[in-house]
């Protein structure tokens, strides 16, 4: 009679919302053996309410409920028994006092959760007391005894069993058995297969609610030869309510593509939200296109970042690559090449092949990692197995080179052949490269139809090294011809490397009829555009001509203009004209500037000149400069 008092004392309190009051009265009746005091007891550990959080705890009540064969108690316990339980499920609050105990070989967590602090999944034990549950009537019970007959776990398949649980459960309106007697039909491998009974019962479990049934049926209108789209999405819709992230993300989709503006963008916006923080790597990955793109909204770039990397930490892989980008770049974030490379290599492992390209130049190069020539190749060759045909190229030049060890250089110029064959004007350039570095006669042929087939592909490199390294003849028609058409075409585009290159064949007449009036346009483009390289062919070209008196000042200033974005033979000469009076007042003291700041980047001439001016000047950095 006093346990029964102190139980209906703990059940007015919870009405009065007196918990704590409510229970230490169920704890008391519970340890004298009231069974339902015992349930009450888990529920509150369960939850935590009135006590501290304690899942531990709750299981050790609930059995004690069901062994008195309490029927609520026994279907919380066989739930509970379905999965793992972890440290902090079990122990609540006090997870890390319970850890560091555990750690200190104490059995002071022990004593204090007699229940465990951890929990295995017992799938026999479930299939126990749902068993006892459902024999007792209770539909919910049913329902899962239903669906681990039919899988098999914790017992043996049973699926006439099974079909029993399920439909006596389904006739209580059990959405969950509903559901599984529409997986039951739908078996196309079972003799009692029937596709139309499974799309009833589909109907009736999201019908009734059922947050997988309706997103398994609002797909399914999608996928029939003339969808429903309206059924379908009004499906999805029941599943996104009830908090299921795949039907969340299907839904937004589907809306995705019928929105014009910003403002219906939102309520989009806030199902792909709720499904990525549901840990959807593809609603998580799709925010960032959004927010990175600017897809109907203004482009949030830090947004993007933080959805691109919620993607990629759940192994989306074009997510870890394109967070590996933003790292690369500091876009939506601080830069962090350590960060870059991780993300690069995570989507390599994974076959993204300019991920695996980017992790073998960030390895090839030491970019956010320790220099690893042996890691670059790996990465390198995985993009190059899929046709990349950079990795191809830089993979082909790196084992040619013969840096990587164990790996044979003939292998190296066979992924250069492969790449060249594929029209690849890296891949040219860096066989062409390659025979003109072996000084073979026999090879110049084979190198000048590669440079000249790369230059066709507008490779300024190419076309320089055509007009350079040959003789006039010892190239064809064909190779000359596609060396000037990519210097023009690159000039045409404005690449300022490509108008000083051009000018200065006009100038020299080797290639080209000399046009200096052409050449002087070129060059001034050039530097207006910001190249030291033309402000100093500028000065060479006004110092030479010298047919006005300003020329050679003119040509100092052009001089100085390049010195002061960093040009050492722009400093050396402008150094020495204003150590000689030439073209301006003499000034030993700019002089000297110029001619440390061009001995400095170890211009030879720069370090004689000081060392004869003042022999102490080659001490101290100038020396060093000479080693660099």
């Amino acid at each position: 009679m006093y346990c029964d008092f102190r139980y209906r004392r703990g059940e007015a309190r919870v009405r009065a919302g007196r918990h704590a009051a409510a229970h230490r009265d169920f704890a008391t009746a519970a340890r004298a053996g009231h069974t339902e005091a015992q349930y009450r007891l888990g529920q509150n550990y369960n939850v935590g309410r009135g006590c501290m959080r304690s899942g531990g705890e709750a299981l050790r009540w609930f059995e004690r409920a069901a062994r008195s064969g309490h029927v609520e108690a026994q279907f919380e316990l066989g739930v509970l028994l379905l999965a793992d339980r972890d440290l902090a499920w079990c122990t609540g609050p006090s997870a890390r006092w319970a850890a560091a105990a555990a750690e200190r070989g104490s059995r002071l967590a022990e004593l204090a959760f007699p229940g465990g602090v951890t929990l295995k999944q017992d799938n026999a034990r479930a299939y126990h007391w749902l068993s006892k549950a459902a024999q007792a009537g209770k539909p919910e019970a049913q329902a899962n005894l239903g669906w681990l007959l039919l899988k098999g776990i914790g017992c043996e398949a049973d699926r006439a069993s099974a079909r029993r649980w399920l439909s006596a459960a389904a006739e209580r309106d059990i959405s969950q058995a509903a559901f599984g007697l529409a997986e039951f039909y739908g078996a196309s491998d079972q003799p009692d297969h029937d596709p139309a009974l499974s799309r009833q019962w589909l109907r009736r479990a999201a019908d009734l609610g059922n947050p997988s049934a309706a997103f398994n049926l609002g797909r399914a209108l999608l996928q029939v030869p003339e969808p429903d789209s309206a059924q379908a999405e009004r499906y999805l819709a029941v599943a996104a309510e009830k908090k299921h992230p795949e039907a969340a993300f299907e839904l937004a989709v589907l809306r995705l593509a019928r929105v014009a503006s910003e403002t219906e963008l939102e309520p989009v916006l806030n199902l792909l939200r709720a499904s990525a923080k549901a840990d959807h790597a593809g609603a998580a990955f799709l925010l960032g296109e959004i927010f990175s793109r600017g897809d109907r909204i203004r482009p949030d770039l830090r947004e993007a970042a933080q959805w691109y990397r919620r993607a990629a930490d759940a192994g989306h892989v074009q997510a870890q690559f394109q967070i590996g980008c933003f790292y690369a770049r500091g876009e939506g974030l601080p830069q962090d090449l350590a960060h870059a490379a991780r993300y690069f290599a995570l989507s390599a492992a994974r076959g993204h092949a300019i991920g695996a390209l980017n992790a073998g130049i960030f390895y090839e190069t030491g970019q956010g990692v320790p220099s690893d020539l042996a890691e670059a190749a790996r990465w390198l060759r995985v993009a190059a197995d899929q046709g990349v045909p950079q990795a191809q190229v830089r993979l082909g030049t790196l084992l040619a080179s013969g840096r990587v060890r164990s790996e044979d250089a003939e292998v190296g110029r066979t992924l250069l052949e492969q790449a060249a064959a594929q029209n690849s004007a890296e891949a040219e350039l860096a066989l062409a490269q390659m025979l003109l570095g072996e000084d073979d006669d026999g090879t110049m042929p084979r190198a000048v139809e590669l440079l000249a087939s790369a230059a066709g592909k507008h490779n300024l490199t190419a076309a320089e090294l055509l007009l350079t390294r040959f003789k006039p003849n010892e190239l064809t028609p064909h190779a000359l011809q596609s060396a000037l058409a990519a210097l023009e075409a690159s000039a045409s585009a404005g690449v300022t490397a490509a108008m000083t290159s051009l000018a200065a064949e006009l100038l020299s007449g080797r290639h080209l009829p000399p046009d200096r009036v052409r050449a002087e346009r070129l060059l001034l483009d050039a530097s207006a555009r910001g190249s030291a390289a033309a402000q100093f062919a500028l000065g060479v070209f006004y110092c030479q001509r010298n047919a006005a008196p300003e020329d050679v000042s003119l040509g100092l200033k052009h001089y100085v203009a390049a010195a002061e974005a960093g040009h050492p033979l722009a400093q050396y000469n402008a150094g020495v004209m204003y150590l000689n009076g030439v073209g301006t007042t003499a000034d030993p003291d700019t002089a000297a500037r110029l001619l440390v700041a061009a001995a400095e980047q170890g211009l030879p001439n720069a370090i004689r000149l000081l060392e004869n001016i003042n022999p102490s000047a080659g001490d101290g950095r100038l020396r060093e400069a000479t080693h660099a």
